[in-house]
């Protein structure tokens, strides 16, 4: 509202006079006025007053003309309305007059408020907003609002048009996929003060305000006027897809080929155009953007579609949907297709060895998590790690750990090796080179042949071991002494101090404790096999 002035007759017409303050008559200090749109007063005043009266003033002096009062007043929350527009005296200006209230209050007296004024203006202002049609659509997503701006004469009370070139703001809240936005527009009303302006909100519109911005400088713009709400009609599609791959490597294609349709008036069609992607999360019904996107393409004619997926994780499914949009919701169509990316992952440090017997085994672990159903393998090579061949397959346990055990050979790299599956990669362990040397008796003799009970024989023999295919002397090997008495399953241990001279040949005087089995093994290292003597039956006199 404008400041308030004092106005002064003149010539029997009421123009605007110089402005002067008001005299201040009233107690009630929560008092307040303000002229409303259709000519009406409105005050703030106690609703249980006993008597209101208001009165528009010439000016603010003593004995300022009444130009115009009422004491038909209606109480609407906390404030008092006068039921009609003043009715000034014909002639009198447009323009702000004073106003004066009487009033009386329970146990009170008659009192005075002289603070407001009264808009004698015309008012302008925005009605009859409506748009084209009741929602927006994937094809149709502009929309028409159209209004009407009228101008009331207070001293006629009459409403016509306003006039033409007229410019009213237009201020739309928007709604798409959960995104609020704000599309301002203005809009120029034609001659009979209509105007029109298209606008294009990507999504549904949640209201608004139109606001006349040119009143000129005698007239008062109305309030604002509220735009309608307008819907969104949601496109009904349908897509299938498949994948040329069940599993692929990170960071390599796999390749998704389908087909869309939407539904029309006329049933089922191509969706030619569509923008399709490929997902590794599953559509969510306010999502406003594509999550976790692999790959995507736009539809041909047809309405079929092929990109390739880059996957880098991890995944049970690829989504195949329409990119979201206020007009397009994926969680109500979408194609699930099964993948999976198998991981890197690490062994944890394993062991290998090779015993004495020729048997290698591997123990250790994975690094991470892992399943019970992971498979594992115990390899070796004889050509330096060029060719590996497979000596055992086996499954880790439940803690992620193995032990593979198998017939090893004389001299080989060992690994272990993981076979691809859809949780880990094809991966080979450090290859680790495990070897040992052949050894064998190749003599083995006791004399005499039939010693005496308690008596003296000796022990002797030869030990070799194999050097690039060739039998020599072991010189240094420690031998193991052993007897099996006749009659008995239990072999005993004699002594395990008999060591092979420089030529590989060793001999031991031994007791001849009575019958029995006489038998000598070699006392293995981290070097040799294992090697023994045959028995040999002794009969003691």
């Amino acid at each position: 509202m404008r400041a308030a002035a004092v106005f002064a007759l003149s010539a029997g017409v009421i123009v605007p006079a110089v402005v002067h303050a008001p005299a201040a008559h009233a107690d009630w200090t929560g008092a307040s006025g303000i002229t409303l749109d259709d000519g009406r007063y409105r005050l703030s005043l106690p609703t249980n007053a006993l008597w209101v009266k208001v009165s528009v003033l010439a000016s603010t002096a003593p004995d300022a003309a009444v130009l115009a009062s009422t004491e038909a007043l209606t109480a609407s929350s906390y404030n008092w309305i006068t039921d009609a527009p003043f009715a000034l005296p014909a002639g009198t200006a447009f323009g702000d007059y004073p106003v004066r209230v009487d009033y009386r209050l329970p146990g009170e007296t008659t009192k005075k408020w002289t603070g407001g004024t009264y808009a004698f203006r015309p008012h302008i202002g925005v009605s009859e907003l409506s748009w084209n049609r009741t929602s927006t659509s994937y094809d149709q997503r502009q929309a028409v609002l159209s209004g009407k701006t009228t101008l009331w004469n207070p001293a006629t009370g009459t409403r016509t048009a306003a006039p033409q070139g007229t410019k009213v703001a237009l201020k739309i809240s928007t709604y798409a996929t959960s995104t609020y936005g704000t599309v301002n527009a203005t809009a120029t009303t034609r001659e009979d003060g209509t105007f029109s302006v298209p606008v294009t909100p990507n999504g549904s519109v949640q209201g608004g305000t139109a606001t006349v911005v040119t009143a000129g400088t005698v007239n008062d713009p109305d309030g604002e006027a509220y735009v309608p709400t307008l819907g969104v009609d949601p496109l009904v599609y349908r897509i299938s897809a498949d994948l040329n791959k069940f599993r692929v490597l990170a960071g390599t294609n796999v390749q998704v080929t389908g087909h869309v349709e939407r539904y029309t008036p006329n049933g089922w069609k191509p969706f030619a155009g569509a923008a399709v992607v490929g997902t590794g999360t599953e559509p969510g019904y306010n999502d406003t953007t594509a999550v976790n996107v692999l790959g995507g393409a736009t539809s041909s004619a047809t309405g079929t579609f092929s990109f390739a997926a880059k996957a880098q994780y991890s995944t049970d499914f690829v989504y195949t949907s329409l990119r979201p949009s206020a007009y397009i919701q994926n969680s109500r169509s979408f194609d699930r297709s099964d993948i999976t990316v198998p991981q890197q992952f690490s062994f944890s440090p394993y062991a290998i060895t090779l015993d004495e017997y020729g048997t290698v085994t591997a123990t250790g672990g994975f690094n991470g998590y892992c399943t019970v159903t992971q498979p594992v393998q115990l390899q070796a090579s004889l050509d330096n790690g060029r060719t590996w061949r497979v000596l055992r397959s086996g499954t880790n346990s439940t803690y992620c750990d193995y032990k593979l055990t198998a017939q090893g050979y004389e001299s080989a790299l060992y690994r272990v090796y993981h076979p691809e599956t859809n949780q880990f990669v094809a991966k080979g362990g450090t290859a680790l080179k495990r070897a040992r040397t052949h050894t064998r008796f190749s003599a083995f003799s006791i004399s005499p042949t039939r010693p005496v009970v308690n008596g003296k024989m000796t022990v002797s023999g030869t030990v070799q071991r194999k050097v690039a295919g060739v039998w020599k002397p072991l010189a240094g090997a420690k031998l193991t002494l052993i007897f099996k008495p006749q009659g008995e399953n239990q072999w005993y241990w004699v002594t395990k101090s008999i060591t092979t001279d420089s030529s590989g040949r060793f001999s031991y005087r031994a007791t001849a404790y009575k019958d029995g089995s006489w038998a000598t093994y070699l006392n293995t290292t981290g070097s040799y096999f294992y090697s023994e003597t045959n028995a040999k039956y002794i009969d003691a006199r």
